[in-house]
């Protein structure tokens, strides 16, 4: 198993940057899904997983990957 950081860390570091974020589980026929969910200016965010942390790094990575795209550089705004 993965080891993801602290929901905290990932949010802190979202917060930082500019993101409005939140969080939800949903109880699925097939086990427990989170999904996380960010607004910053006219962009979004969606990750799900079936862990909260994990939901919390792969919204940290979606909004790290848009940044880049929007620089066109390597390094994001969240790293």
């Amino acid at each position: 198993m993965q080891a993801y950081p602290k929901v905290q860390e990932s949010l802190e570091l979202l917060k930082n940057v500019g993101w409005a974020m939140g969080d939800v589980c949903v109880e699925h026929p097939n086990g427990r899904v989170w999904i996380v969910t960010g607004q910053r200016g006219k962009h979004w965010i969606i990750a799900r997983a079936p862990s909260q942390a994990a939901a919390w790094w792969l919204a940290w990575r979606q909004a790290a990957a848009l940044a880049r795209s929007r620089r066109g550089t390597k390094k994001a705004d969240v790293e």
